[in-house]
């Protein structure tokens, strides 16, 4: 009876060593794989590569590339119906704040719009949208993001708050 206690007890004692030393292995690797999976969503998390070798985030209908359009504002602003205008681009996309003179009420009627538009794809043939506001917080908005691009302070710093603002004031745009 004495042999069996202690081959039993020996055989519990190599098993547990034993399996311990498994689990600990095999419950490392796992925790290694799921440590690569979390880091790879991580690092592409949302992300699309535009064909442009730009990757932006997929929620943003905006892109990374903002640059202000002088020579489109100054086109904008020689038209009788525009007092002042202010203009961002992002990739094929063009953002005017217009300020109308007085003969134009204040009413941004779609053949100005249309003027406005044909103004800045004169400019840039590679924008194919252009979305036009006459709205004062859109106005102020866009006056201030210019002077931001034009200070030289990084984009990624107010990137989200444009993007935000252009939902809101263009929320059927894609």
């Amino acid at each position: 009876m004495k042999i069996v206690k202690r081959a039993l007890l020996l055989f519990i004692s190599i098993a547990l060593v034993t399996g311990c030393g498994v689990d600990k292995d095999a419950s490392d690797n796992m925790n290694d794989d799921k440590n690569k999976v979390t880091d790879n969503q991580n690092a592409n998390n949302n992300q699309v590569d535009d064909n442009n070798g730009d990757v932006t985030d997929e929620k943003n209908t905006v892109e990374s590339k903002m640059e202000v359009a002088d020579e489109a504002q100054n086109k904008i602003e020689n038209l009788k119906e525009v007092n002042h205008a202010n203009v961002i681009v992002t990739n094929d996309n063009a953002y005017v704040a217009v300020v109308l003179n007085n003969a134009a009420n204040g009413d941004l009627r779609k053949d100005v719009e249309s003027k406005i538009s044909d103004q800045v794809k004169s400019i840039d043939d590679t924008i194919r949208n252009v979305f036009v506001s006459s709205n004062p917080d859109f106005v102020n908005s866009m006056g201030d993001y210019g002077d931001r691009i034009r200070a030289g302070q990084p984009i990624k710093g107010f990137f989200n708050e444009f993007d935000d603002m252009v939902r809101r004031v263009f929320p059927n745009a894609n």
